[in-house]
């Protein structure tokens, strides 16, 4: 069946030398290859895992700086609106306080030139009352009206 010679050796021997040779030449290299490729993918996916956790970590900073920023603005616009509207309450006050003061004054000066109008027309209105008594009795008559009276009786019918 089978014959052993030397062919069958060197046969044999001759596969076993293409087999070192070629992982000497052939599958040596691409392992390493293969290792270097993986040892740089394992690399780059710590490195990609490292900078998504700073790139968090940033934003994570900017948000919270950036609310600080937004509340400290509103903060500011707040005080600005209560010294506003504390601002135009006072000017408001003041302006209130003038006016309330003119319409004084001007109620105090009606009320004087009123009074200055009162009198000249007390004495009209006594001359006018004597004049009516004369023609109605047709002679002179001397009344007796209190000044008072004449003076009340013009200031209720203004």
């Amino acid at each position: 069946m089978f014959d052993l010679n030397a062919t069958l050796i060197i046969f044999v021997l001759s596969f076993l030398v293409f087999m070192y040779l070629l992982n000497q030449v052939m599958l040596k290299p691409v392992g390493k290859v293969l290792e270097a490729r993986a040892a740089k993918i394992s690399g780059d996916l710590k490195s990609g895992k490292d900078a998504h956790s700073k790139a968090g970590d940033l934003v994570t900073h900017y948000q919270e700086h950036l609310h600080k920023i937004r509340h400290d603005a509103q903060t500011v616009i707040n005080e600005a609106t209560q010294k506003a509207n504390q601002s135009r309450n006072d000017e408001v006050g003041k302006v209130k306080a003038e006016g309330q003061k003119k319409l004084e004054a001007a109620k105090a000066a009606i009320v004087t030139e009123r009074k200055a109008l009162v009198e000249p027309l007390i004495s009209q209105e006594l001359e006018l009352i004597e004049s009516i008594a004369h023609k109605l009795l047709g002679e002179r008559v001397t009344l007796s009206v209190d000044r008072e009276r004449v003076k009340s009786a013009l200031e209720e019918a203004s």
